[in-house]
């Protein structure tokens, strides 16, 4: 059972050339909920057997390793997750101190400057612009269509005498169509306003810095979360290191976002923020790395920080879906959140694992999801 003439409409003239091509595409199975541990380990292996699974096409993926470095509060949550990862088949493997000093997995990292580690060997990053294109190119040549340049900014249920049961209202038109996905990213409230269907979602702006490495820190390394200063750092490439922020605040206050009209470069003061973090945690960093450039991106995130995949029938629009609030998950779990989705507008359920938890009735009827630690809105 397939779907008859699928149809991807994208606001853009080009395919990622939004919110996407502004991800840092970590690819990574370190999660403290069961049910997205099972996701981001199911997508990690898309990611991994890529050229299997879309002969002809890549990822551009890079397989690097994870090191979690945690702070005193957060030992506790690390030792109950590396022991569900492996529960689970992850690889992962708790690490003291002086034990990590001593495995040489990353000699330029300062391990007295943290707690307790988990390293997970098996996690890396994609090139999120080109993983999109892959995707699109492999449905068009199952059939599919792309609609580029066209902002949909309201669905209407179609009159009774067409063969659709909706109308995609677009800037180029509308389509008539049985089913929607909304995979709208930071521009869903709008979309869910219009159809009266409370969307509790807040848009945030995420910094990332760029820094060449020195010569002593160069090739493929493994990416490091910092808790005790609450940063993240990304080699790239070569010389490249990747600079965000792990921090709670960035989602928890302030105005939301307008995703057509936000900051898009980094603040002097984030750049020093940023500075400061890396050069504790690696010292080689704050001897000779440089500052290249900045750039921030956006997160659409939920009351609980986790994604929202349901079919709205319980509010009135039966045959739409949503895979929406994605909370800074999206690029990693999104062979999953394909898999879901297809399945659920396909046979109508996923019987794989539980994925009602995702519902978006869940805020209102106060079923929110809890990780375990409390220094990060990505974890």
């Amino acid at each position: 059972m397939g779907v008859k003439d699928p149809l991807l409409i994208d606001k853009a003239p080009q395919l990622a050339a939004g919110q996407t091509s502004r991800s840092t595409a970590l690819v990574r199975t370190h999660y403290s909920t069961e049910v997205l541990t099972r996701m981001a380990l199911l997508s990690y292996r898309f990611f991994k057997d890529f050229r299997r699974e879309l002969p002809g096409r890549t990822a551009g993926y890079v397989e690097t390793g994870l090191l979690v470095g945690a702070d005193e509060a957060s030992v506790g949550p690390l030792l109950q997750n590396s022991a569900m990862h492996k529960s689970l088949g992850i690889d992962s493997r708790v690490m003291k101190p002086d034990e990590l000093a001593a495995s040489g997995i990353e000699p330029m990292l300062d391990a007295n400057a943290f707690s307790l580690f988990a390293y997970e060997p098996n996690a890396g990053y994609a090139e999120p612009s080109t993983t999109a294109s892959s995707f699109a190119s492999a449905a068009v040549a199952l059939g599919a269509k792309v609609l580029k340049g066209a902002r949909a900014h309201k669905i209407e249920r179609a009159p009774s005498s067409s063969a659709g049961g909706y109308s995609v209202v677009t800037t180029e038109g509308s389509v008539l169509c049985k089913n929607v996905v909304l995979a709208t990213g930071v521009w869903s409230r709008p979309l869910f306003a219009a159809m009266n269907v409370d969307l509790p979602m807040r848009v945030s702006r995420h910094p990332v810095a760029i820094f060449g490495r020195p010569s002593s820190y160069l090739g493929t390394r493994p990416v490091v979360f910092d808790f005790p200063r609450s940063a993240y750092y990304k080699p790239e490439g070569s010389e490249l290191l990747f600079v965000g922020s792990l921090a709670h605040e960035l989602d928890a206050s302030g105005p939301d976002a307008d995703p057509d009209a936000y900051d898009e470069g980094v603040t002097y003061e984030e750049t020093i923020d940023f500075s400061r973090s890396v050069a504790a945690a690696l010292p080689a960093m704050g001897a000779a790395g440089t500052y290249r450039q900045g750039y921030a991106g956006l997160y659409d995130n939920t009351p609980d920080l986790h994604p929202v995949i349901d079919e709205l029938s319980g509010h009135g629009y039966p045959g739409i879906y949503c895979v929406v609030g994605l909370s800074g998950h999206g690029f990693k779990l999104a062979p999953e959140f394909g898999r879901i989705i297809s399945s659920l507008v396909t046979q109508g359920r996923f019987a794989d694992y539980d994925v009602s938890v995702f519902g978006l009735r869940r805020f209102e009827e106060g079923r929110l999801l809890e990780g375990r630690y409390g220094v990060s809105t990505i974890l």
